[in-house]
Formats: structure tokens, sequence, C-alpha cells
């Protein structure tokens, strides 16, 4: 009997996951995917294939709800078995998987549902692609060919016959599909207006009672750390006394990163409070909360936050220098010990990890530590995956984009933003003074006002170390909030300068404006040494310091979620 090697590929990945307006459609839309692609792995599994990806190191691997994530891509040898029959398995046991969850929904909001509509939709989402392709003993031939015949599969589209309704709005999260929500719909948490298709509503209310933090209390998470116990106590009895359909409580069994504060964060902004009232929340119960931020004399929470996406480097081809199953294997399990670390890192960090599946990283964290935990995971990659070689001889490395937006921008507009620092991170721009590629960190700031701001850095170059040192000279007074505009503006001076020249002008220059900025009072030498120290390193051209400038202005976005996490004031008196 032939044995074969075996592909699928779940889908669709854009909905599941990045179609969403909140933190839990976010959540769920990627844990449901995970849990569909591991059913069909454990269907594949139980047909008698040896799986390779992923490469489970027990049966207990591929239960549901096991803290495995799988991929939507599962590969598999199949040395006794039809594959025909086994890709029948497993679109089936992904079906149900599928099933499952939007039974659980509809039976939540069944009088809140058109379940003509619904019925239309629920059999028409799972996409499962399969390629398979004879073993000849040359498994890393076989590999490259499977992977062609599947990529040829995925463009043959199936097209189905449209099942659209006339005068019925389309879902809120993408536009693709017609909305099952009823008109003054009970049920379902919805925005005014928002309406949801039958993959938006299963990924708004199935899964459990779970609440999932909210962008707004990730952000507020710095502030709420500066808090004396007593403050952050009267913020937390003010909670209380909301009425119950204004509340939201956090399970600290699964986040406890938040037991400080375990209620979503939006009462930490009192510009957010007449939102609140439209939701029915008096003013009266709002009154405690307002008079506790109030006596802080700070103002309320910095309302910033960043998206972290990482992806590795290098890892198709590390895949395509192995010459056998068990390499595979072997670099599968490696991937799996990778996201299992992640996803215990990010919160120590005060982060919440929404995907950590092989080497893709998805999460939220707040700005005053989403630096260190993006160069901590960039390190426990590179070490985790050090024994192997990519066809240029060096091991697969993590680039990392970091997006820092307001939390009430939308959330499909964050995500953009981090996918876009992700892919700023693995392909440098004209502006990154020639960097290589890849294994580098990009942070994308997107203030409420002005355009992005960008800066990007090798993690060779310790760019994390360079942002640090200036937020920390920032806090201490070392430089002006304002220098980042002088040295934009004396880079367009050195435009065009000849390289054998520029070097030494350029550095003076920027030391002088520098030193024409008088520091804090009670400021030592020590941090201007630093700071002077990091021009010296760095500057070498009109891109660089502009470079530097747009350093700088990032770092005053860590500076300011530093000194909240701190419980301090700055020059001005702004926390």
């Amino acid at each position: 009997m032939n044995s074969y090697l075996l592909v699928i590929s779940i889908g669709p990945v854009q909905k599941f996951i990045s179609a969403a307006r909140r933190t839990r459609d976010l959540w769920f839309g990627s844990n449901a995917l995970s849990e569909i692609s591991k059913a069909a792995a454990k269907a594949i599994a139980e047909g008698g294939g040896q799986l390779i990806f992923p490469a489970p190191s027990a049966a207990a691997d591929l239960v549901e709800n096991s803290p495995l994530n799988v991929a939507n891509v599962v590969l598999a040898e199949l040395k006794a078995a039809d594959p025909k029959a086994v890709v029948e398995m497993a679109r089936e046991a992904a079906r149900n998987r599928w099933l499952g969850y939007a039974c659980e929904a509809l039976e939540k909001a069944r009088n809140a549902i058109r379940e003509d509509i619904w019925d239309d939709q629920v059999n028409d989402v799972m996409e499962l692609n399969a390629a398979w392709v004879i073993s000849t003993g040359d498994y890393k031939l076989d590999r490259a060919k499977l992977m062609r015949i599947l990529a040829g599969r995925k463009h043959c589209f199936d097209f189905k016959p449209a099942k659209g309704r006339s005068g019925v709005p389309k879902s809120s999260l993408d536009g693709l599909r017609e909305s099952v929500v009823k008109i003054d719909a009970v049920g379902i948490p919805l925005a005014a207006g928002e309406q949801l298709d039958v993959v938006g509503v299963v990924k708004r209310i199935a899964g459990g009672n779970q609440s999932y933090p909210s962008v707004a209390r990730i952000a507020a998470d710095p502030w709420l750390r500066g808090l004396s116990e007593e403050d952050r106590g009267m913020l937390i009895n003010g909670y209380k006394n909301l009425p119950a359909s204004a509340k939201t409580t956090i399970d600290v069994r699964k986040y406890p990163q938040f037991a400080n504060f375990p209620f979503e964060g939006t009462v930490c902004f009192p510009s957010r409070y007449a939102d609140m009232k439209n939701e029915g929340v008096t003013d009266e119960s709002l009154e405690p909360m307002r008079k506790t931020i109030a006596s802080l004399k700070f103002g309320e929470s910095d309302p910033y936050l960043a998206v972290l996406v990482a992806d590795g480097d290098r890892v198709g081809a590390a895949l395509s220098a192995i010459d056998s199953a068990d390499g595979h294997r072997k670099f599968s399990t490696q991937l799996t010990t990778f996201s299992s670390q992640a996803a215990k890192t990010i919160p120590e960090f005060n982060g919440v990890a929404i995907y950590c599946g092989g080497d893709d990283v998805l999460a939220l964290i707040p700005v005053d530590r989403a630096i260190e935990c993006a160069a901590e995971l960039a390190k426990q990659f590179k070490e985790t995956m050090a024994r192997f070689k990519a066809s240029e001889g060096s091991p697969p490395t993590l680039s990392v984009g970091l997006a820092i937006g307001h939390y009430m921008e939308p959330l499909e507009d964050l995500l953009n933003y981090g996918r876009s620092a992700e892919q700023h991170a693995k392909n440098p721009t004209t502006a990154d003074s020639g960097q290589p590629s890849r294994n580098a960190l990009a942070i994308h700031l997107h203030k409420r006002g002005g355009g992005p701001v960008h800066f990007r850095g090798n993690w060779d170059g310790l760019p994390h170390k360079l942002l640090l040192n200036l937020a920390a000279s920032l806090n201490a007074g070392a430089i002006s909030h304002r220098i980042a505009s002088e040295l934009e503006h004396l880079s367009r001076t050195y435009d065009g300068w000849p390289a054998e020249t520029v070097n030494a002008a350029i550095v003076k220059d920027a030391l002088r404006i520098l030193a024409a900025k008088k520091p804090r009072a009670g400021v030592g030498g020590k941090e201007m040494e630093i700071l002077k120290n990091i021009v010296r390193d760095n500057v070498r051209n009109a891109a660089d310091l502009r470079r530097m400038a747009c350093a700088i202005l990032i770092a005053r976005q860590i500076a300011n979620g530093l000194r909240q996490a701190a419980g301090e004031k700055d020059e001005r008196g702004a926390r």
C-alpha cells in the first residue's frame, strides 16, 4: 500500500481573526480557529496519520480546550490510510467543532436571531482545502511538491450560489454577509446600530461567559499600578456601586496581572462618562469615581496602548533545509515550546495574549512595558530555535512590530497598525539608513492628530535600550520634550551633504542643540552624558538624525507610561 504526505488548510483566517470590534471578538476568533484546526488534527491522528505540524507530545494535547494552539495548516504522514477518507474525517471534525460554537451562540440568543438567514450562513463558513502526494522516500522533495499543489488548490475557488437578502443590512465587522440580528435585538451585546453575521454573533457570545480585558483596561494599566492602595480602593468602591448592567469583572484566575483592578477600564477615563450615562448609568453613581480621580490632581489615565505583532524570520527557509519528517517534528516541537513560553511571558509584562501559535504572536500590552516584552520574546525565540539553520546559515529570528494607538481607535485599525509595524520590522524602508532586513523591532506611534511616527532598529543594535534610555532622560528632565522637532528641522540642513564630511558636522550640531536646552533643576551630568553618547553612537547623517527625532517622540509616549506606573508627576504636573 502507498504511503502519503497530506496537508490541509483551514480558513477563512480573515473572518475568524481580523474582523473584530471588541477584544473579545479578537480573542475568540483566534481561539476558535485554533480549536477548529486542532479538531481536524485530532481526526487525522485518529485516522492513522502521524502528525508533523502540529507535533503533540501526547494525545491529551489534541483534546478540546487544551493549552496547545494549532495553526490553520496541518501536515501529516499517512502510512496505511486512504487520504481521501482521512480528509473527510478531518473536514467533519472541523465542521462539528464550528457548529458546536454556533449552536451554543444560537441557544443563548435565539430570540434575537433571524434563523432563516442564520441557516443560510452557518453551514457555509468553513473552508478546508487539502492536498496529498504519494511518498517517494525523498521527504524534502515530496513536501515541496505538496505545498505547490496546496497553493494551486487554494486558488481553485468553490463558487457557491449567493444567498443574499434584499434590504437586510450587512455585517458591521466586514460587510461581507447579511446581518442575522433582528431589529431591536436583546441578548447580544451590540453597539448602537451594529450588525453581525453568523460568525460575528458566534465570536461575540460563544465560548462561555468569559470577560476579555478591554483595550481601555490595558491602556489604563500603568496609571492603575501607579495609584496608592488607598486611592485604588476608593476607585474600586465607586465602581462596585455602579448598576450591574454597567459592570464587567475580569476573571483574575485567568488574568492575574489585573488583580489590582479586575474591572473594565473605561471608568479610569472621566472624559468617557458621558457615554456611560447614555447606557443608563447615573451621575450619582459616577460621582465617587470622578471625585477620586479629581483628588489625585494628575488627571485621568493616558489613553494609549500597544498592539504587539510578531512573526518568525526565515522560518520557511529553515523548514526547507530539513530533509526528514522527524526533523520537522522536532522543529514543530520547538515552535510549540516558544508559543507556550510567549503565552506565559506576555502576562508577566501586564499584557494580554490574543494568539500565540508557532512563530506568530498577537498581544495587547501597556505602553510602559511593551518594549521590554518585545525584546524578551525575541530573545526567547532566538534561543529556542538556535539549533536550526536557514539557507543563509543562521537560525530563525523574530521580527516584532509595536503599534501604539489610542484605545478609542477602532480595533480593526489598531490591528492594521500592528501588522504594518510588523511588516516594517521585516522590511526596512529608505528612511532606515541601510538597515538589514528582518530580525528587528519597529514601532509605529499613531497619535490622535498629526501623522504616524515610525522607528525601526535591528535587535543587534539594541533599539529597545535606546528608546528606554531616551525615555529615562525625558523623565529625568535631561532633555526637553520639544527637542525632537528641532532635531528634525536640523536634519533638513544636512540632506545631500557628502558622506565624508557630514558625520562630524551633524553630530556637533546635534550636541550643540542639546547643550542649549537647560535640563531640569537637579539633573546631574550623568543623564546628559548618556544622552550625548546616544547621539554619538546613533547619528551619522541626516536620515539618522530624523530617526533620532522619531525615537524621541516615541520615547515621550513610553515616558508617559513609565511616569504613571511610578505614580509620578512630570515637570508640567501632568501624570
